[in-house]
């Protein structure tokens, strides 16, 4: 399957690692608040405008060469303009609460780590793989892997933003298993069916859906797929 030779699990960040209060939502609410600390729109409403032209809601584009951190917050700002116009914002408070919505996105305050996500980190680790994490998420990633205490059981952090692939494209993979080193002993843990299980499958690499932080879980939780992982034989 590979031409490395270390053992890796890749995990997903976003419902697997760590959750956001509210997700790109409640950050495009608190972006309008810091511009008008006297707006009200309703969340439920702003959610369904942003059901796509985020890149992963198009895995199949790839952008080659990968966007520039400050090209990458440009592409998104229509979508946030567009969900607050849909509220009645005016055209300006909309524009400028647009371009702060990547900073309250990855403002530490509303995040936590999964529970049991770090003794699954440790658990993977302790048995001898590196634990890589691979997620369809912004340049903001990485830094924020930092502010939550994980990066001493991470090994590499990978955000499609900064190759310009999104799961569950197949490429994404391949360049993952390759700058991983990753060999044949690999897995992908993530609570997305189709970008984390099915993409990774059709990669060829073994995969668990850890869901179980949601009220309609079908998988398991990270411990119990960190469990399965070491015991598991190749």
């Amino acid at each position: 399957m590979t031409a490395g030779d270390r053992r890796v699990v890749f995990w997903d960040f976003d419902g697997t690692l760590a959750v956001r209060e509210g997700m790109w939502t409640a950050a495009v609410v608190d972006a309008l608040r810091t511009v008008d600390a006297g707006a009200t729109v309703d969340p439920e409403l702003v959610r369904p405008h942003l059901r796509s032209g985020f890149p992963w809601h198009e895995s199949d584009v790839v952008a080659s060469p990968p966007l520039t951190a400050d090209a990458w917050a440009a592409r998104l700002a229509p979508v946030f303009v567009r969900a607050l116009r849909a509220q009645g914002v005016p055209e300006d408070v909309a524009s400028a609460a647009s371009v702060r919505v990547l900073d309250e996105y990855y403002r530490i305050e509303p995040w936590r780590v999964v529970d049991g996500a770090m003794d699954a980190l440790l658990q993977t680790s302790d048995a001898g793989y590196d634990n890589v994490i691979l997620s369809n998420h912004g340049p903001g990633l990485p830094t924020l892997v930092d502010d939550l205490g994980l990066s001493p059981l991470i090994s590499l952090t990978i955000t499609s933003a900064a190759v310009g692939i999104e799961k569950p494209n197949r490429l994404l993979f391949a360049h993952a298993l390759r700058v991983s080193d990753a060999g044949d002993d690999t897995w992908m843990v993530g609570d997305n069916p189709i970008a984390d299980v099915e993409g990774a499958e059709r990669a060829g690499i073994r995969a668990l859906l850890a869901d179980a932080i949601y009220p309609d879980s079908r998988g398991l939780t990270v411990l119990q797929a960190a469990h399965h992982i070491v015991t598991t034989p190749l």
